[in-house]
């Protein structure tokens, strides 16, 4: 079990590293996030996050991208982690797994996926990485 949990780790800081210090996972997951809008007025509102709620996201998103592409990628990845962690909190827990498989749209729970590994990877990196010493003192 240890061995599993030092290769995730070690993964994590070499591979969730750089996706983490890379505008793009945000950015795609602002495009993700907003690309369920016209599911969301469509269907069932049980079944799919409000519209207003895709558009908070994903535009939190599209900022945490910006901190990250303005040389700020801790605070960068802070965003996308805290933002990522509350989509999961807020849209991916009272989805019914079995409704989305019968409107063979797969769509909700991958973002749901695609919100997990930026949580993990973006957080990952926001509490393990130390900021510069001239950040500190200002």
């Amino acid at each position: 079990m240890s061995e599993i949990l030092h290769q995730a780790r070690s993964l994590l800081n070499s591979h969730g590293r750089d996706y983490a210090e890379s505008p793009l996972p945000a950015w795609a997951f602002s495009a993700a996030v907003l690309s369920q809008l016209p599911l969301a007025r469509k269907h069932n509102a049980k079944l799919f996050p409000r519209p207003w709620t895709l558009l908070l996201f994903s535009s939190t998103m599209a900022i945490g991208g910006w901190m990250t592409y303005d040389h700020a990628p801790i605070d960068g990845a802070g965003t996308t982690a805290a933002w990522s962690f509350l989509y999961l909190m807020v849209n991916g827990v009272r989805k019914s797994v079995k409704q989305l498989v019968r409107l063979r749209n797969p769509l909700p729970l991958g973002v749901a996926g695609f919100a997990a590994v930026n949580a993990i990877t973006h957080g990952n990196y926001y509490f393990n990485t130390s900021r510069p010493k001239e950040e500190k003192s200002s």
